[in-house]
């Protein structure tokens, strides 16, 4: 016999052998459980929570804002998540342009008054601050990102590039230190 003939009647046994044993390889048996709910084994101890995405009916004077941030007011979680975040740049990112002859384009009129909403609202409760957009300048991209004069108006490109323009991280640790500070 050849040498391929060979490998043909091999490779035919060995699926012989397989499906006469798979069978017995993949049966179930049959387990009991019993459970006794009069004994404690171990207590959940989780914390249901939220997160408050920023977005235009959040802001101040929408129809919405009063009756949301009231309810999350009455819900007194906490570890809620606020998150500025790519949609709305103006409303999330506090440095939109790179600073040009000395001087920096950071501006919080947008934001505070909608940070400082979330923070009245969950007063007394532990909170956690996402301010996840990086500005875009920071990044390598082949033109400039623009983004929307309107702060309602959503853009969902503003995140381009996956380089830093500073592998050194520094530009991106200061615009975080000075947005937290």
């Amino acid at each position: 016999m050849k040498t391929l003939e060979i490998r043909r009647w091999i490779v035919l046994l060995f699926l012989f052998v397989i499906a006469g044993t798979t069978p017995s390889l993949f049966a179930e048996e049959t387990t009991t459980i019993t459970v006794n709910w009069d004994k404690v084994v171990r207590v959940s101890k989780t914390t249901a929570t939220l997160q408050v995405v920023v977005n235009p009916p959040l802001r101040s004077g929408s129809a919405i804002h009063d009756h949301v941030f009231q309810a999350l007011r009455d819900l007194q979680s906490d570890y809620v998540r606020y998150v500025p975040w790519l949609p709305y740049p103006k409303l999330g990112v506090a440095e939109l342009e790179p600073p040009r002859d000395g001087k920096t384009s950071w501006d919080f009129s947008l934001i505070d008054p909608m940070t400082a909403d979330f923070l009245n609202a969950t007063q007394g409760h532990s909170v956690v601050l996402n301010f996840s957009t990086i500005p875009q300048w920071m990044f390598t991209t082949e033109k400039h990102v623009s983004y929307p004069t309107d702060p309602n108006q959503v853009v969902w490109n503003y995140t381009q590039g996956t380089e830093l323009r500073d592998p050194s991280m520094k530009e991106v640790a200061d615009y975080y230190a000075r947005l937290v500070g």
